[in-house]
Parts: structure tokens; sequence; C-alpha cells
């Protein structure tokens, strides 16, 4: 999956795949309407599933 990280395991390379993935989407969503991201938690939302991604 990236050819890069021949020392990661798959499970680690999944995990890494996701948190860059879920950092661009809340940067993303903060580019393009911060007011309404935050007003509807989707940051917080965003974090939770970072957050179960690493654990």
């Amino acid at each position: 999956m990236i050819p890069e990280a021949v020392w990661l395991t798959l499970h680690q390379e999944m995990r890494l795949a996701t948190v860059a993935s879920v950092l661009a989407d809340i940067v993303r969503l903060l580019a393009q309407d911060p007011g309404a991201a935050i007003q509807n938690q989707e940051p917080a939302r965003m974090w939770a599933l970072l957050d179960h991604a690493i654990a």
C-alpha cells in the first residue's frame, strides 16, 4: 500500500493511511466552512475516529 514504508506491517500502514486521511479531511472541512463544521461538531467526530484508529 505504501511502498516507501516496507518496514510497517499491513495493520500499521492502514492506521497511518487512516490518520493521514482524517487529518486531511479535518483541514478540508475547516477550510471550506469553518463555522458550520464547528457548529456541527464535525472536527470532534473526526478526532474520535482518529483516536480510535491509533488506539
